[in-house]
């Protein structure tokens, strides 16, 4: 049964029975719309990037066809995302970008803790807010990584417009910050879709809600907060 997100003087009501609202609607969308096309920039690049992937693009109807998809994908990318910090629920995304540059020693005892969970163990951490500290370093993986891949992307895509040193070193500034953020979405997938305990976070991703048990284990910190933010606004 879905739930909707009732609010009270204008303060959203997040805390709804037995679930948390993690994220809302416009958090949701960024997420998918940087993801998907994330994976079509990916899969069409690695055609451009060699010959040896260009049999593959045949799927696509070819590689000119498969050029044109990378530079629209591109747009949906870098456009379509950044217009959610000014549509939509903006505030939310800002408020991610503070978290995420704001660490913590709880942050830093979480990622120092998080290698023996990731491989299947559990690790002993304090209490942790909305971002833990594995989630802020892959969140600033995902926008450093998006900057020089935009930045090195206008560079090639207008190359008769720049110097010709600053092209070629667009080129592996481009496919570096690639496979970096390709290797944080492949850990970032497993721990969504596969580990023992932390895939019940993705239903936060589909429909906005975590489990109040999940919000307590992962979360505690950003869970207290929310309800005594809840308890005073429903006073009021």
């Amino acid at each position: 049964m879905a739930i909707k997100m009732e609010t009270r003087n204008q303060v959203p009501i997040r805390i709804v029975e037995d679930k948390v609202l993690r994220f809302s609607k416009g958090e949701r969308i960024s997420h998918w719309v940087h993801a998907i096309s994330f994976f079509v920039l990916l899969f069409t690049g690695l055609g451009v990037l060699s010959t040896f992937f260009q049999p593959a693009m045949t799927i696509l109807g070819g590689i000119h066809v498969a050029r044109v998809i990378h530079r629209i994908s591109a747009l949906f990318f870098v456009v379509v995302v950044g217009l959610m910090f000014f549509i939509g629920n903006p505030r939310y995304h800002w408020r991610w970008i503070k978290f995420v540059f704001n660490f913590t020693k709880s942050d830093w005892q979480h990622v120092s803790a998080f290698p023996k969970e990731f491989f299947g163990g559990h690790g002993a951490y304090p209490e942790q807010e909305k971002y833990n500290g594995g989630e802020k370093i892959n969140s600033l993986i995902t926008i450093f990584g998006t900057v020089f891949i935009t930045l090195s992307g206008i560079v090639m895509w207008w190359a008769p417009f720049f110097p010709v040193g600053l092209v070629r070193w667009a080129y592996p500034v481009h496919d570096l910050s690639m496979f970096l953020m390709t290797a944080a979405a492949i850990g970032h997938i497993y721990l969504g879709l596969l580990h023992p305990d932390s895939k019940a976070a993705m239903s936060g991703m589909l429909n906005g809600y975590v489990s109040k048990e999940f919000a307590r284990a992962h979360h505690s910190a950003w869970y207290n907060r929310l309800k005594e933010e809840q308890k005073k606004s429903i006073k009021s």
